[in-house]
């Protein structure tokens, strides 16, 4: 489960987060490009918050449930956190 406590620094203030658990596996950014970025390392992150648009919701969440390491989060989804 994703670790509110441990957010990648780049993460954009908002409920989605990727926590350091990251892997660099590119899962999430080839599933949600718009949503999700990659730091120099390769490390991910979420780029923008968009919860609004039902779209970049639902490549979210199936970013978050095909990640192999969990470390995807939603803070208004208590059962996505540690």
């Amino acid at each position: 489960m994703a670790d509110t406590n441990s957010r990648h620094t780049l993460n954009v203030l908002g409920a989605w987060f990727v926590d350091d658990e990251c892997i660099n596996c590119s899962v999430c950014t080839d599933i949600a490009p718009d949503v999700f970025g990659r730091d120099e390392e390769g490390y991910s992150f979420v780029r923008i918050q968009c919860q609004d648009d039902p779209e970049q919701a639902e490549l979210f969440r199936e970013a978050l449930e095909d990640c192999p390491v969990e470390a995807i989060g939603d803070t208004e989804d208590p059962s996505t956190l540690s």
